[in-house]
C-alpha cells in the first residue's frame, strides 16, 4: 500500500512541500499518546514534524 502524500511546512525556509516520503513516530504527550510524521525538507534537510492524530 502506498503511502498517502502530506503536506508539511518548514519554517526555517518559509516554504511548504507535499511528500510521501516520511515515517511515523508516536510520543506521549499531556494529552496523550500522538502520532507525528516526520519527513526531511528539501529545502534545508532538517527534519520537520506534522501532527496526524490521536492514537486510537
Amino acid at each position: 500500500m502506498a503511502k498517502q502524500k502530506l503536506k508539511f511546512y518548514d519554517i526555517k525556509a518559509k516554504q511548504g512541500f507535499e511528500t510521501d516520503k516520511y515515517e511515523t513516530v508516536e510520543k506521549n504527550t499531556a494529552r496523550g499518546p500522538m502520532i507525528f510524521a516526520v519527513a526531511t525538507s528539501p529545502y534545508t534537510g532538517i527534519k520537520v514534524w506534522r501532527l496526524i492524530g490521536k492514537k486510537k
